[in-house]
């Protein structure tokens, strides 16, 4: 509970300088670190915030993750079924390809093809994704990062 401050009219600048608040994250030393889930983390941010616009990310897609009752953590549901039906790829894809709104990206296909039509073929490990490898259930997150990556590196 804070304590109440009687303010005059000339501290309001004063109070309102003071009340601001930073939230620091828990800074966690090398051997605590999951640097896989940081991985998977700011891809998937990343992704959903070009997808829907950083402004307009629905709420459930907030943090892409959640923790079951066992405290394990996994990706949201909303988020796999969203990567599974390439709604995100191909949002995400029609913005950064500028793709034409007669010629809409349409799946997983469509995302790799034009890729592939700007010179970039989607590997994971010298080997091509391909729209199986990002339709499975459980989903393969490796070939989903690549093909962040691929949409990242085309952006910039």
């Amino acid at each position: 509970m804070q304590p109440r401050v009687d303010v005059k009219m000339g501290d309001a600048a004063e109070i309102k300088e003071s009340k601001r608040m930073f939230i620091v994250p828990t800074i966690k030393s090398v051997d605590h670190y999951d640097f896989t889930r940081a991985k998977i983390s700011c891809s998937l941010t990343w992704l959903i915030a070009k997808a829907f616009g950083s402004d307009c990310v629905p709420v459930e897609l907030d943090d892409p993750f959640y923790r079951d009752q066992y405290d394990q953590e996994h990706v949201k549901p909303p988020v796999v079924s969203l990567l599974l039906s390439a709604e995100l790829y191909c949002r995400a894809g029609s913005l950064i390809l500028r793709s034409d709104a007669a010629k809409p990206l349409l799946g997983h296909n469509a995302i790799i093809q034009a890729l592939a039509q700007k010179g970039l073929y989607v590997t994971d490990q010298e080997r091509l994704v391909t729209e199986r490898d990002l339709c499975k259930t459980p989903i393969q997150m490796a070939s989903d990062l690549t093909l962040h990556l691929y949409l990242f590196l085309l952006q910039n």
